[in-house]
């Protein structure tokens, strides 16, 4: 009996470790796309319109609901032909009086881990990655919007108002362990947007006909 006790004992034991393991490793965690570059923390927004020839289109990462946030990856691609990467893009907002998405901003919001340090940086026409890890302290655990990066593209001379495109986003979180969790991807649209094809009932049903 005594054996018993023990051994359920260890058992309650070792499930416990391993809900609380499983607990840390962002498994709840997503991220949402802020077109709002002159307000502060996340406003949401997928497209911008109006952008010109030379203008600056941007975006910023917001994750929720980390566990254990030490660091993250992120990978943008987009048309080449259309836009270019610029500095004003990092781990943080610092706008001085920089016209993104048609607005002039001020903005300066941290990263919500804090002082990160930058690696394997991959830059290509149309498409960059980094990763980024926290500098020492505790991860993060939260269940608001965290800003984790924001990404400014130049569109090209010759982009116009009547041309478009889309950026994609990609994220992965990282706990202390080093563990990855590929929070999905979105995308961001250039003067442009979803194209939804709109159908009546009577249309889907009768895709389903024998």
């Amino acid at each position: 009996m005594k054996r018993c006790c023990v051994a359920f004992f260890v058992l309650i034991l070792a499930l416990s470790m391993a809900t609380m393991a499983s607990a840390q490793e962002n498994k709840l965690a997503f991220f949402g796309i802020d077109s709002d570059v002159n307000t502060a923390d996340f406003q949401g927004g997928s497209s911008v319109s109006g952008i010109d020839g030379g203008d600056r289109v941007g975006m910023a990462i917001y994750v929720k609901n980390a566990d254990q946030l030490r660091g993250f990856t992120v990978k943008f691609m987009w048309d080449a032909t259309k836009g270019a990467m610029t500095s004003d893009s990092g781990p943080a907002i610092e706008l001085d009086e920089r016209t993104v998405n048609g607005v002039e901003s001020t903005l300066t919001e941290d990263n919500a881990l804090g002082s990160v340090s930058g690696l394997g940086e991959v830059d290509a026409d149309g498409s960059y990655e980094i990763t980024y890890s926290k500098l020492g302290g505790d991860a993060l655990a939260s269940t608001d919007y965290s800003l984790v990066y924001f990404l400014v593209l130049k569109a090209d001379a010759t982009f116009t108002t009547g041309d478009a495109f889309t950026i994609t986003a990609e994220v992965t979180a990282l706990n202390d362990q080093g563990i990855k969790k590929s929070l999905g991807s979105r995308e961001f649209y250039v003067n442009g947007g979803v194209d939804v094809q709109t159908s009546s009932w009577g249309e889907i049903k009768s895709q389903f006909k024998d």
